[in-house]
């Protein structure tokens, strides 16, 4: 019975996913504005985490949602991600599906979403970045009760963030 749970859950999952929304590449390059070239700026990721977060919260409680409980058994994926990202040197939500199926296997999510960003400099500049965009506004506003984030730097100290948004019932 329990294996017939999961594979339910997991199509259902697939079903779902399949329908969130992707961000389109112009909306992306707006993401990767924020990085002064000649500026060195030395940023501390996991403050950065911790500030966007509590960011997202806030706006959260002011309109009325729920605040997002930190999931950290899903950080490795948000990481994984980023280290992704920069190996290709570009924003992507490749291989979402995967990472959302397993995400939802590991925690019981009945719901995934994402956002990514590169080269922000400020936790406020991503979050208004990501608030400037409908599809990102939306995740951040979604139906959904967990979170995580991660903020990893490439090799020139620039950060990369992908958070990754659960619905657990």
């Amino acid at each position: 019975m329990k294996k017939l749970y999961y594979t339910i859950l997991v199509v259902v999952s697939v079903v779902i996913l399949s329908m969130c929304s992707k961000t389109s590449s112009a909306e992306e390059e707006k993401f990767e504005e924020a990085f002064l070239e000649n500026e060195k700026i030395s940023i501390n990721p996991s403050e950065m985490e911790t500030e966007v977060l509590d960011l997202i919260n806030d706006y959260r409680a002011s309109i009325g949602a729920s605040k997002l409980q930190t999931s950290s058994a899903s950080y490795a994926h948000a990481e994984d991600h980023n280290n992704y990202m920069i190996t290709q040197n570009k924003l992507s939500h490749d291989n979402f599906q995967s990472r959302a199926s397993k995400i939802a296997l590991e925690i019981g999510a009945v719901d995934v979403g994402e956002n990514v960003a590169r080269y922000y400099t400020t936790p406020q500049l991503v979050f208004n970045g990501w608030l400037e965009s409908s599809s990102h506004k939306e995740a951040i506003e979604g139906e959904y009760t967990h979170t995580t984030l991660s903020v990893t730097l490439d090799k020139d100290g620039r950060p990369y963030f992908t958070q990754i948004f659960m619905k657990v019932d």
